[in-house]
C-alpha cells in the first residue's frame, strides 16, 4: 500500500517545522467551533497514525481513526498508549467508501478529513458520504492543498513560470511524496460540494500562508525563527485574502440541528 511503503518519509514531515505549522494551526482553527463541553465523539477519517486524534483525545474526546492503513493504525495505538489515552481511541481498518458499514448509524458530533480528499476520486459523494456520518448540529473540518496556490509556488519557489501557467488550468496535481498524481481541490468548489450535502460552511482558514514562500528552508528550523513564524501563520489564518493562497485550505461544515 502506497501510505504503509511512505510511512517513514512521512514521519520526518510530520516532525519538520512546515509538518508541525500544519497541525499547529488546524488544530487552532478547529478548536473555535468545537463545543465547550468534554467527551465528544469524533471521527477522524484517513487519520493516519492519529496526531491530530491523539491531541484531540489529550483534551477529553474520544477519537475512532477509520483509516485502510494497518501500519498507520498500530503506530496511532503505540502513540496512544504512550501520551496515556489508548481508552480515548479506536481503530477501524476502513476506507471513506466502508464508513457506513464498519462504523454503523449512530454518526458523531465531528468528522476531520484532513489532507486525504486529493487522493479521491468523487469529491461529490465525498461530501455527502462525510455529511451522512455527523448527528444534527454535528461539525465537520476538512483539509486539503490548495490548488490555486500552485502556480504561485512554482513562479515563486521553482521559477518555474511554463509550470505556473500550466498549473493553472491543471485538473491534477504531482505528489513527490507519494509519487502519484492527485485531483486539484479548490476550495470553493469544495464548499459548493458540501453545500449539496446540506452541510453550511461556517469557517474558511488558510494554512501555512507564507511558509511555503519562504525560500530559505533552513530557517524555518531555528527555534526564534519558528517561534515568529508560527505566531505569523496563526495570525494570518482567518485574514482574507492570505486564506486565498494558503498552501492548504481549511473548511468548517455544519449540520443543521
Amino acid at each position: 500500500m502506497m501510505f504503509d511503503d511512505k510511512l517513514g518519509e512521512f514521519q520526518q514531515w510530520q516532525a519538520s517545522p512546515w509538518g508541525r505549522l500544519r497541525y499547529t494551526v488546524a488544530m487552532a482553527n478547529l478548536v473555535r467551533h468545537l463545543p465547550a463541553e468534554r467527551g465528544l465523539e469524533i471521527l477522524d477519517v484517513g487519520g493516519g497514525n492519529g496526531v491530530e486524534a491523539v491531541e484531540l483525545a489529550r483534551r477529553g474526546h474520544h477519537v475512532t481513526i477509520a483509516d485502510p492503513s494497518p501500519q498507520s493504525l498500530a503506530e496511532a495505538n503505540t502513540i496512544a498508549s504512550e501520551r496515556g489515552v489508548r481508552d480515548h481511541i479506536t481503530t477501524y481498518p476502513a476506507d471513506i467508501d466502508s464508513l457506513g458499514a464498519t462504523l454503523g448509524t449512530d454518526g458523531f458530533d465531528v468528522v476531520l478529513l484532513h489532507n486525504v480528499l486529493q487522493y479521491l476520486p468523487e469529491r461529490e459523494r465525498t461530501a455527502t458520504m462525510l455529511a451522512d456520518q455527523l448527528r444534527p448540529a454535528g461539525v465537520l473540518s476538512l483539509i486539503a492543498p490548495n490548488a490555486d496556490t500552485d502556480p504561485l509556488l512554482s513562479a515563486v519557489r521553482g521559477l518555474d513560470l511554463d509550470e505556473a501557467l500550466w498549473l493553472l488550468d491543471s485538473p491534477t496535481r504531482y505528489s513527490g511524496a507519494y509519487d502519484t498524481r492527485t485531483h486539484a481541490c479548490y476550495a470553493d468548489r469544495v464548499a459548493a460540494d458540501l453545500r449539496t450535502a446540506e452541510l453550511s460552511v461556517i469557517g474558511r482558514y488558510g494554512i501555512r500562508c507564507v511558509c511555503d514562500l519562504i525560500v530559505d528552508d533552513s530557517r524555518k528550523s531555528d527555534p526564534d525563527f519558528y517561534s515568529k513564524l508560527e505566531r505569523l501563520e496563526l495570525t494570518l489564518s482567518h485574514r482574507a485574502p492570505y486564506t486565498h493562497t494558503a498552501r492548504f485550505f481549511h473548511l468548517i461544515a455544519a449540520r443543521a440541528q
